[in-house]
């Protein structure tokens, strides 16, 4: 029997890489999404619905680790994630990674906000666990590009805003590892 890795949100873009980059490595992976769907490199493929926990407590039966992601700004991440954490440790999992944001104590951001509570129910958890704290991905970029092609670049963020973008593809190299 595969000892599993549990991907949550394994169907947007960075459940998917991550999949694929755990794959790569020969990593037997588990993934979980809300309607039914291949996903590349994925062991097996449970549906499920992270806003409804109980209903993932069998997908974690042969699991030794999760990686959560909540749904982008979802906004009862701090209940998903509690959740998450209590599921992974009634059922003995003792390894958790947590996919949270650069500057989660931006209270004026209510996404960064809740991640941060999240990470606070990490720390308190008694799992072995690792929180990535990832900054926006260039592959962003790729919704403003027939914009940019016409020469005009719009973002969400201040024009003096120091910012840095970080790659899909390397964040999941990273999440890959621990």
């Amino acid at each position: 029997m595969s000892e599993f890795i549990l991907v949550t949100g394994a169907s947007g873009k960075t459940g998917r890489a991550l999949v694929a980059e755990l794959a790569k490595q020969g990593a037997a992976v588990r993934a979980v999404v809300r309607r039914e769907q291949a996903i590349t490199g994925a062991s097996d493929v449970w549906v499920g619905d992270v806003t409804q926990p109980e209903s993932l407590r069998p997908a974690l039966q042969g699991c030794v680790a999760v990686y959560h992601i909540c749904p982008n700004m979802h906004p009862a991440e701090v209940q998903i994630g509690t959740a998450m954490i209590a599921l992974a440790h009634s059922a003995g999992i003792r390894r958790f990674a947590y996919h949270s944001v650069l500057h989660p104590y931006t209270q004026a951001m209510p996404h960064h906000w809740n991640k941060l509570l999240v990470e606070e129910q990490l720390l308190m958890s008694g799992l072995d666990f690792t929180i990535l704290q990832p900054t926006a991905y260039y592959q962003n970029l790729l919704a403003y590009w027939t914009a940019m092609q016409a020469g005009e670049y719009t973002t969400p963020y201040a024009v003096h805003a120091a910012i840095s973008l970080v790659d899909l593809r390397d964040v999941a190299q990273v999440a890959a590892r621990v």
